[in-house]
């Protein structure tokens, strides 16, 4: 599934997760942003780390913004369960 992301929210997942550290290295640029071809087990493993650092951090920004990245990410999750119905 293609998922679209922006350069910080790679970042993000590179930097202040423990998610693979080479993450989207071969994601193809879209205008400012990204797009990675990632499963339904990837994009739910992805989230699972970002909530992991999302309930552990005490920095409210970051926390905010990793909040927001796992809602972006449960959008494509709830796309897919859309379209099976």
């Amino acid at each position: 599934m293609p998922v679209k992301l922006t350069i910080r929210d790679r970042e993000l997942i590179r930097g202040e997760t423990f998610y693979d550290p080479n993450f989207a290295q071969l994601a193809v640029m879209d205008g400012k942003g990204i797009t990675i071809d990632l499963s339904l087990d990837e994009i739910e493993d992805v989230q699972g780390y970002v909530a992991a650092e999302a309930n552990h951090t005490k920095n409210a920004r970051l926390e905010k913004e990793l909040d927001r990245l796992f809602d972006k990410l449960q959008s494509y999750l709830d796309k897919y369960e859309d379209q099976n119905e």
